[in-house]
């Protein structure tokens, strides 16, 4: 483990209260599954008037993270996610407006935050962990990203954001999502889901590219 990861968990095993999960894993489920739907019907009504990359779902996987305010001063994005084990697992994506899918390399997606137009809305899915917790809860959070980019631990992916508005986020997501943390919350197993993100490639050239019909069928 290195001095990065041990000085991130030295904050994140310190007693914190429990908070009621947002959504189970079932309502998770339903809740990406509306979101995908949605980017799907907008991009064939109004190709031509809609976001660039709004079409594009991409999801990453990872075994751990955490998730804490921005240490520092200056003209810093307030929310930090650190995320571990997800760098070399890729982004699977869905292009709603194309009908592809497939797997990109993450270093496709993070360069693509970096130099993106600050729309692009993450939903972070993870168990919240404490020692000895067995109980575990499964919160929902939402951040409109500003950064992405490869952590210095091995394997490890770092992102930036902001909180999205109450409001447009409960709109967005179809439900009130969890008020994001005061201080360090170490996470569990779970996904970053990313949308509205301009400007990635998914022609395949690194990845996995399939191009699927209207019944989800490979040709």
């Amino acid at each position: 483990m290195t001095a990065e990861r041990d000085r991130h968990r030295s904050f994140l095993n310190s007693p914190r209260s429990r908070r009621d999960a947002v959504f189970g894993g079932g309502a998770v489920v339903a809740a990406l599954g509306s979101l995908s739907w949605r980017h799907a019907v907008a991009a064939q009504a109004t190709p031509l008037a809609a976001a660039p990359g709004s079409g594009l779902l991409l999801v990453q996987s990872f075994s751990q993270g955490s998730l804490f305010p921005t240490q520092g001063d200056g003209d810093i994005l307030p929310y930090t996610v650190i995320l571990w084990e997800a760098a070399a697992r890729g982004f699977f994506f869905v292009d709603g407006a194309s009908g592809a899918a497939g797997v990109i390399p993450a270093e496709t997606v993070v360069s693509a935050i970096g130099a993106g137009d600050g729309q692009a809305r993450a939903v972070l899915a993870a168990p919240m962990t404490a020692e000895n917790d067995a109980a575990a809860s499964q919160p929902v959070w939402v951040l409109q990203l500003g950064y992405g980019g490869l952590g210095s631990d091995p394997d490890a992916v770092t992102y930036q954001g902001e909180p999205l508005p109450a409001d447009e986020a409960a709109a967005w997501l179809g439900a009130a999502p969890a008020a994001l943390p005061d201080g360090p919350q170490d996470l569990g197993a779970g996904y970053l889901i990313i949308a509205g993100l301009a400007g990635v490639d998914t022609s395949g050239g690194a990845g996995v590219r399939l191009t699927m019909d209207m019944n989800m069928n490979t040709r």
